[in-house]
């Protein structure tokens, strides 16, 4: 007999009263599991309570352009910024697109 306190439902405590735990690959749709071996119970409960039934997209850069490109106004050396824009998933080129664009930005103000 399943043993749930409608009072006080939230996602650990319907897991635990299904027993899923070390049943995970029978239980669990594929996506959650999937996020269960990547990131872990616990992780993969908080995503499911505030995004499901939502599409996560991923992007394939981790940071904005901007960001990257704040960092490699930093330094002068067209090398050194070549590997900031490599390293943050751009071009060289397209990061001092970003910048020349903030210049002339800021020239017509």
């Amino acid at each position: 007999m399943i043993d749930i306190d409608l009072d006080d439902v939230n996602e650990v405590a319907i897991y635990e009263a299904f027993n899923v735990d070390g049943n995970e690959s029978e239980a669990l749709n594929d996506s959650y599991l999937e996020l269960y071996e990547l990131i872990g119970r616990d992780a993969m409960l908080k995503l499911f309570k505030y995004f499901r039934g939502d599409k996560i997209d991923c992007p394939m850069r981790l940071y904005r352009p901007e960001f990257i490109a704040d960092l490699a106004k930093q330094t002068t050396d067209r090398r050194e910024r070549a590997k900031i824009a490599r390293d943050g998933g751009y071009t060289a080129k397209f990061i001092e697109g970003v910048l020349h664009k903030r210049r002339n930005e800021n020239e017509t103000e």
